[in-house]
């Protein structure tokens, strides 16, 4: 909000601008300005573009992953929005990096996750831990979108298409099924060693050829 703020402040400068070359203020003979200056208008408008540019990069982003999301969750409907930071003090599910509400598909990614995923975009040669979980926060809320609860059966659900969508996300195959095998065999796994909490997203059954493998053609595990 503070950047949209911010732009619209700049825009305002350059409205005024042009007005007092227009308007007569109460107790002056003629407007106060009989030429709109040129470098300030030029300045107000850089200024006003500059703090428009990450509401703007943020509501692409929103809309792309929206779209993904939509068709990863078997064409449920989703709608994706990264929270800002004050956005994710007052949720309720602050502790959560995401979650999503089937009923309405809206998926929310705490900050800094948005983040996290588009620097996983830009670079998914060299992504890091967090990138490649903030993939799997992504998928994980898709599978709920599509209709489950259960979080070891959606986690599961999340671990065999990550590779999927990374492919959707435009990530290169060798790359995508890199990443979707490096969280399958190393964040997942720790799931089920720390227990608890963690635990509770693992099931020892999501694994090639147990009960909840979905046997799909693309999953993250298939040859």
């Amino acid at each position: 909000m503070l950047w949209i703020a911010g732009s619209l402040f700049f825009c305002w400068m350059m409205v005024r601008e042009c007005l007092s070359t227009l308007i007569t203020p109460a107790g002056y003979d003629h407007p106060i300005s009989s030429k709109i200056s040129i470098p300030f208008l030029i300045l107000y408008g850089t200024l006003a573009l500059a703090f428009a540019w990450q509401p703007f990069q943020y509501w692409r982003f929103e809309r792309l992953l929206s779209i993904k999301a939509t068709e990863i969750a078997d064409f449920h409907p989703a709608k994706v929005h990264c929270n800002t930071i004050f956005d994710t003090f007052v949720d309720q599910n602050y502790f959560a990096a995401g979650h999503a509400d089937p009923h309405t598909g809206k998926i929310v990614f705490q900050y800094p996750w948005c983040n996290r995923l588009m620097d996983y975009l830009h670079h998914p040669q060299k992504a890091n831990r967090e990138e490649i979980v903030s993939l799997n926060i992504f998928t994980h809320e898709s599978m709920h979108v599509r209709g489950e609860y259960n979080e070891a059966k959606t986690e599961c659900e999340a671990v065999q298409r990550n590779y999927r969508a990374a492919k959707l996300l435009g990530v290169p195959d060798q790359t995508a099924k890199k990443n979707a095998l490096n969280y399958y065999l190393g964040e997942y796994q720790r799931r089920g060693a720390i227990g608890g909490l963690a635990g509770s997203y693992f099931s020892a059954e999501c694994a090639p050829g147990k009960a909840m493998d979905e046997h799909l053609s693309d999953s993250t595990w298939a040859r």
